[in-house]
């Protein structure tokens, strides 16, 4: 890139740093201007990693899953019809046995490569869980190929439920009937998940680093031995499901301890770490799913210093307030996710760390439709 002001110029040579280009000038005044231009670029939204955003179509008026009619779990093929008749209801064979899983799917048929957004359902519902309907209603509005598995239903304690082998098998199935069945833009694969489905969601992207240009992960459990024991003091029915799929109450040094590890993000996910750009996001007030699990995933991909210390992590859990020293290092969320205020829940903390990126808002166990989708579209490997 060649700059010219009057009789000066600087020529800009392109040199790999971190997660995007940067530029180098060949004089002092160039490196002025060129520091002018960098920052006009990234305004813009330049650099490898990420794309222009697009001109998005958001055909829902809902703004935050918690207010879609009917409550989280509700799942009905009927509701899907109703609202995106152009989704088929198919079956697509399983690689590891002799099942076959359910799934809903798009694609416009269009001769372009689009872009793949793969949806994951949440911890105690299945494919057909209404919620995400306004996710597929994004997708067909804005001609992008859309596809919503089952992997094993919901899970109920099932030990074929719960991120099990087969689970995470059917998982893979999916995407690859995706692949394969549609015009793909292979640079522009995208994965969300919405609490247990935001488990599984980084689940399949620890496994396929190489795949997906996006993965965001609301209000995420991301390791099930301390969410089992957050839900056991609590006496909610998780811990009971938790139980029942890896094997018994999951304590040091049991069979049942070493299963839910098995079955926890938290296992694979350091291993991928700088290899997934990922947005994960948690309501500060969550009960449900304490954002501890969040920070905690966070950690695991971020950069060593860039890491939130432990006692941060317990003050914040104990007051539900950023801690001050916390809040000094955050860079500022609203400018890029405006859609968190447009739903009133505002950014409390953003943190990013090489490709990961953490949002804490305003509320509790909740996914903003909005925001993750735009965070997704800007995205390409």
């Amino acid at each position: 890139m060649v700059l010219r002001n009057g009789e000066s110029s600087c020529s800009l040579q392109a040199v790999s740093v971190g997660d995007g280009p940067s530029w180098r000038a060949n004089d002092l005044f160039g490196r002025v201007i060129c520091a002018v231009m960098l920052g006009m670029l990234m305004l813009a939204g330049a650099g490898v990693g990420s794309v222009q955003a697009e001109d998005l179509k958001h055909p829902s008026d809902l703004l935050r899953v918690t207010n879609y009619p009917g409550g989280l779990a509700i799942a009905e093929l009927s509701r899907w019809r109703e609202a995106t008749p152009e989704i088929k209801d198919i079956m697509i064979p399983s690689s590891a046995d002799d099942s076959e899983q359910a799934a809903l799917f798009y694609d416009s048929g269009s001769d372009k490569e689009k872009p793949l957004l793969m949806v994951l359902h949440s911890w105690s519902t299945d494919y057909l869980q209404n919620i995400d309907i306004p996710l597929g209603q994004f997708a067909i509005a804005n001609d992008w190929v859309f596809i919503h598995p089952n992997f094993r239903g919901q899970n109920d304690g099932r030990p074929e439920s719960t991120a099990s082998d087969l689970a995470i098998s059917d998982m893979q199935d999916a995407l690859e009937y995706a692949r394969e069945h549609a015009e793909i833009d292979e640079s522009r694969i995208y994965l969300l998940g919405y609490s247990g489905g935001a488990m599984n969601a980084l689940h399949l992207a620890s496994r396929n680093p190489d795949v997906f240009a996006g993965v965001a992960a609301w209000v995420p459990v991301y390791d099930l031995v301390t969410w089992h024991q957050w839900n056991k003091a609590r006496g909610e029915k998780y811990a009971g499901e938790i139980e029942q799929a890896c094997g018994g109450e999951p304590t040091q040094g049991s069979s049942a301890f070493d299963e839910c590890r098995k079955r926890s993000p938290s296992r694979y996910v350091p291993e991928v770490a700088g290899d997934i750009r990922i947005l994960i996001a948690h309501g500060i007030n969550d009960t449900t799913v304490p954002p501890e699990q969040a920070l905690h995933a966070f950690n695991d991909l971020a950069k060593e210093e860039d890491r939130i210390p432990q006692e941060q992590i317990d003050q914040l859990m104990e007051t539900r307030q950023v801690p001050d020293a916390l809040r000094q290092r955050s860079a500022n969320g609203s400018d890029e996710f405006p859609q968190f205020a447009e739903a009133d829940a505002d950014v409390l903390l953003y943190l990013k760390s090489g490709p990961t990126e953490l949002v804490l808002f305003e509320g509790e166990h909740d996914m903003l439709y909005r925001p993750g989708l735009d965070w997704l579209s800007r995205q390409q490997r």
